[in-house]
């Protein structure tokens, strides 16, 4: 029972003198780590055009990467005054263009990756501009 006591206080009092106050104060201290990702979005358009069935036409597919916590709007524009009364369809999302020059073919309600197909249909003037911009836009 003594030896016990002679290395039970000699281990007590090396744990005493090992720590000072500051030392104390350092133990008990954290660190908060912060990052900050950037907002990033994009479109990348895969393929060709091709007929479709009907009187729709393929225009390949269209990748789209966001990361905006909010979500993204992907929008289409073109000469104002034209298309009027075409619809684009983007996977399952179809609107049908007003000639106004920019319409919003789908939104996104947070971030998302994925490839949808791509395609049109003419309006009753046909395809009457040569180019659809396709955008993405943070929300």
């Amino acid at each position: 029972m003594s030896i016990r006591r002679r290395l039970t206080v000699p281990m007590m009092l090396l744990f005493a003198s090992s720590t000072t106050g500051a030392q104390a104060a350092d133990a008990t201290m954290g660190y908060m780590l912060q990052l900050r990702v950037p907002v990033q979005c994009m479109l990348k358009h895969d393929g060709g055009i091709s007929g479709g069935e009907g009187a729709a036409y393929m225009l390949g597919e269209l990748e789209e990467y966001c990361n905006a916590p909010h979500g993204y709007s992907v929008v289409v524009d073109y000469q104002p005054g034209t298309m009027r009364g075409a619809v684009i369809f983007l996977g399952g999302d179809r609107i049908t263009l007003d000639g106004s020059g920019e319409t919003i073919v789908s939104r996104a309600q947070g971030p998302r990756i994925r490839t949808r197909e791509i395609g049109a249909i003419p309006g009753p003037a046909g395809f009457d501009t040569d180019r659809l911009n396709f955008n993405i836009q943070v929300a």
